[in-house]
């Protein structure tokens, strides 16, 4: 059994075609997760790139604790179940099943019959052990194909579109009968399909692609209920959601929603409470989303939900048996077509009788709408909000925002006045909690480094640098000092989100676990390096940019004839560098490696000053009250350093900059490939 681990995994052909890009994700032991999308999102490509039957372009594969980026397919210890079957037409079953086993050489001839037997008696096939796969139906030899997988006790199973050369029926049964199969073996199942209806049954996580591009990965109900985009929701049900262009105005505690050829629904603004209040001013078009069994017909619903009422004629009826779905149209003299915006699909008792150009009244549930960004096509009511917009008053230093006064710092050097602010969700420090301790293997991140022959010192790095330990970039945060109240608590795996009350406004702030569930108020203070500010539609303050970069190059020296050091050369300066970046940048660029440009990224606390490294001058200095940062020029570039404690630093002042060369991010400049 084994846990696996995809890190920025790409997937590169000739062109610079991107067939799978920076696929992150971490899967459990014993999980079953489910890649789904349509033809050509890379989902198979991902699939084969951990069976090793495809080469990573880029990324770390890991399953349990062994990166196998090199190891041979037949030595991942994986077994793969193809859509065509891939059995051997001259052998029989018992022979397909036991090929395998038997070319290993090191397992008797008695337990490949045994393990054969196990295999055929749990997947009900042992009456077709002598049969060859010309005399077997596709089910079963879609079983036979499991049965070969099964023998070998592999630590992962793949399979890719097992069932889409199989009936509706028989589908239907081998869903079931794969998801059983999961649970007696215990074990880690990874499957591809492009029938979502397959992933809404059968995964524990499923894995939504578009484009090589992973767009939301959760569980079924989660992908259902909360769809991180346009595409996974309407992707993800059947039949499509109803999507319809809006506009949303606040007024008091009402949102009035106008779509669809001017019709106006009232929805309480508390079912839009984590929406961007700068889509609530009633000028800026997104695209509303209600799934079909969200539209209600029945009277009692109707009339307890007359504010979301609306009147549409029935054009097409579906029976389906089990249920009934009525398409209906908005706007009857004009186009209709599942393009134009103006139809809208409801699924309805199949017992209840309707005529086609029936005139209905329905109401939509005001809890289940989906809004989404008209030009991006992400949500706008996340479930975990990314920013709140504040109204706030200055005076005097001090700021009122939403009713609550905080201290203004000097990097925010506001004149009296109102003003909005953009306070990420995550811009918020508590007293109620310790920073979790860093897990931080130092052995695996060791420097190497080794004297140069006399022979080639003067062949060696001009002034190379030591990186500093990790350890010395520790930062401790600041603990908050505004006590506000607690509305509700929600958890999202490792994170918390709070929802706030301000005096005149709620707002959403990300803790981590070791907030209490129950607690009832905080004390807390906001992170203002990440609030920005306008005034009318004037910005006025941005925040401080947290993601640095500058040019990187990987360099050589020769220790002995045939040994090596390896540098890190940043923005001119050559670091020592570890096996780990070594064997990241290796595995990208193989070769070429010392010829690939690299743009090397880290954040203002990977960064301090110290006696010797990248050559620097301060520009400004930025004093946030808890934290001060410094603006420096490195050639044409600018880049934020945390000023920490003992710091001398002023604007002018030449200063060398040491990097944490354990954090560092690496991508590769011309294809955009990230490394680290």
């Amino acid at each position: 059994m084994a846990s696996l681990k995809l890190k920025h995994i790409y997937k590169v052909y000739e062109g610079g075609v991107k067939a799978v890009n920076d696929f992150n994700m971490d899967i459990e032991d014993k999980e079953f997760i489910v890649f789904v999308g349509p033809s050509g999102c890379g989902k198979s490509t991902t699939l084969r790139m951990i069976a090793g039957l495809e080469e990573i372009t880029a990324g770390e594969l890991m399953i349990g604790d062994e990166v196998v980026n090199d190891v041979e397919p037949k030595d991942r210890n994986i077994a793969m179940v193809f859509q065509n079957y891939a059995l051997y037409p001259h052998m029989t079953v018992r022979e397909n099943m036991a090929f395998a086993l038997r070319m290993r050489k090191d397992i008797s001839e008695e337990e490949i019959q045994q393990r054969v037997q196990e295999a055929a008696e749990r997947l009900e096939i042992v009456q077709f052990l002598d049969r060859k796969p010309r005399a077997l139906s596709g089910g079963q030899r879609q079983r036979v194909s499991l049965g070969r997988a099964i023998v070998r006790s592999p630590k992962v199973f793949l399979l890719d579109e097992p069932l889409s050369n199989l009936d509706a029926k028989l589908r239907a049964q081998m869903r079931t009968e794969i998801s059983k199969l999961h649970k007696q073996l215990q074990t880690t199942f990874i499957y591809v399909t492009h029938d979502q209806v397959e992933a809404m049954t059968m995964g524990t996580r499923i894995v939504v692609m578009k484009l090589g591009v992973v767009q939301q990965i959760d569980t079924p109900t989660n992908l259902y209920d909360y769809p991180g985009n346009k595409f996974v929701a309407s992707f993800i049900g059947t039949p499509q959601m109803n999507f319809f262009d809006a506009t949303l105005k606040q007024t008091g505690d009402n949102v009035e929603v106008v779509f669809a050829n001017d019709r106006h629904i009232n929805v309480p603004a508390e079912s839009f409470v984590k929406t961007d209040r700068k889509y609530m001013n009633g000028d800026i078009v997104v695209t509303l989303g209600i799934r079909s069994e969200d539209v209600h017909v029945e009277p009692e619903f109707v009339e307890a939900h007359a504010s979301t009422a609306i009147e549409c004629q029935i054009g097409i009826i579906e029976a389906l048996g089990s249920e009934q779905l009525l398409y209906c149209e908005l706007d009857p003299e004009g186009d209709n077509s599942a393009e134009s915006g103006m139809r809208l699909v409801l699924k309805v008792d199949p017992r209840e009788h309707y005529e086609l150009g029936q005139t209905i009244k329905v109401a939509l549930d005001p809890n289940r709408i989906h809004l989404f960004d008209k030009d991006t096509e992400m949500t706008i009511i996340p479930r975990v909000p990314k920013s709140n917009i504040l109204k706030a008053k200055v005076t005097g230093g001090k700021a009122l925002i939403e009713g609550t006064e905080f201290k203004l710092p000097e990097a925010l050097p506001l004149t009296d006045g109102e003003y909005v602010f953009d306070v990420p969700s995550d811009a918020f420090f508590f007293d109620t909690y310790e920073e979790e301790a860093e897990k931080f293997d130092e052995e695996k991140y060791q420097t190497s480094y080794a004297p140069l022959e006399d022979k080639f010192k003067s062949q060696g790095f001009k002034t190379p640098v030591m990186p500093l330990a990790h350890e010395d970039f520790k930062v401790e945060l600041p603990k908050g000092d505004t006590k506000v109240a607690v509305e509700a608590v929600e958890n999202f795996g490792k994170t918390k989100l709070l929802r706030l009350k301000f005096k005149t406004a709620s707002v959403f702030a990300v803790a981590n676990q070791t907030i209490a569930d129950n607690v009832k108020e905080v004390n807390l203070a906001i992170d203002w390096k990440k609030v920005s500010v306008r005034q009318g539609e004037e910005a006025v303050c941005e925040a401080l940019n947290l993601f640095n970069d500058l040019p990187g190059l990987m360099v050589k020296e020769k220790t002995t004839k045939k040994t090596f050091n390896f540098g890190l050369e940043v923005a001119g300066q050559v670091f020592y560098t570890n096996d780990y970046i070594q064997e990241k940048l290796f595995n990208a660029a193989g070769r070429k490696v010392f010829a690939t440009e690299l743009e090397v990224d880290f954040t203002p606390y990977g960064v301090k000053f110290a006696p010797e490294g990248v050559k620097a001058t301060v520009n400004k200095v930025v004093d946030y009250g808890y934290e001060k940062f410094a603006v420096c020029q490195v050639g044409d570039k600018e880049i934020n350093v945390l000023i920490r404690t003992g710091d001398v630093v002023s604007a002018g002042m030449d200063v060398c900059l040491s990097l944490d060369i354990n954090k560092l991010g690496l991508v590769e400049a011309e294809r955009g490939i990230r490394i680290i």
